[in-house]
């Protein structure tokens, strides 16, 4: 997936699922480890987003950054756990995940975010 094009597709679904949307199962299933993926954490120089792209693109980076990290790597769908349960395992439930998500755009500006990254 081409970075910016897979910034802009991966941050409309991050809106979408954070406003209801999208069902967490299929933001999941879509979103998959973006962030990872991509190397947005710039883990491979190969399919990194070049430095000079960093700048522009910082606000979308950190909002996959947060996305991934408090919200896709925590979220579970496990039937078997009380909400009890998962908090105390430091997961989160479905609802959790898009009320931390929703809060997450908010703190970033997923307006801005997206006006970034859309091609000029």
């Amino acid at each position: 997936m081409d970075n910016e094009a897979g910034l802009i597709q991966m941050t409309r679904l991050v809106k979408e699922f954070a406003l209801g949307a999208v069902n967490a199962q299929s933001f999941i299933d879509t979103y998959s480890n973006f962030y990872y993926y991509e190397a947005l954490d710039g883990h491979e120089d190969s399919s990194a987003i070049h430095a000079g792209d960093r700048v522009r693109l910082g606000p979308a980076i950190e909002l996959h950054r947060r996305i991934q990290e408090e919200v896709v790597n925590r979220i579970s769908f496990d039937p078997e756990f009380s909400a009890e349960a998962l908090k105390t395992a430091g997961r989160l439930t479905a609802a959790e995940a898009r009320a931390l998500a929703l809060e997450i755009c908010a703190d970033v500006g997923i307006e801005a975010v997206l006006s970034a990254v859309r091609p000029a």
